[in-house]
């Protein structure tokens, strides 16, 4: 994946990084320079569709994502994204690098 950026090409190789607000503005650059770094990207927001046509922007310039929904003023529900995230990423690794299916707050977000 080709991205113009000052860090070195692989510095968050295979790790899994959330980012709230991915799917527009700063959320969503700060995304996808991450994802060009070789992180594996977790998208958080409010708005499936926006999160959904990020994750599918980061796959077709060779990253890797997964679809998050939740709103991060609710407590509740950001425990569960990030135990959601953690527990993806820790039970199988290769399935959350590979994008795989985001679950918050109760909702299945299927990955494309």
């Amino acid at each position: 994946m080709s991205y113009r950026t000052i860090f070195r090409a692989g510095l968050f190789n295979d790790r899994v990084l959330i980012v709230t607000g991915a799917g527009s503005g700063i959320g969503r650059c700060t995304a996808h320079e991450l994802a060009a770094l070789g992180a594996v990207v977790a998208l958080v927001g409010r708005k499936v569709e926006k999160l959904i046509r990020v994750a599918d922007e980061i796959t077709a310039a060779g990253g890797r994502s997964s679809v998050h929904v939740c709103d991060i003023r609710d407590e509740p529900a950001v425990r569960q994204t990030v135990s959601d995230v953690l527990a993806a990423a820790h039970e199988s690794p290769r399935a959350a690098r590979a994008g795989g299916a985001g679950r918050a707050a109760g909702r299945q977000v299927p990955r494309r």
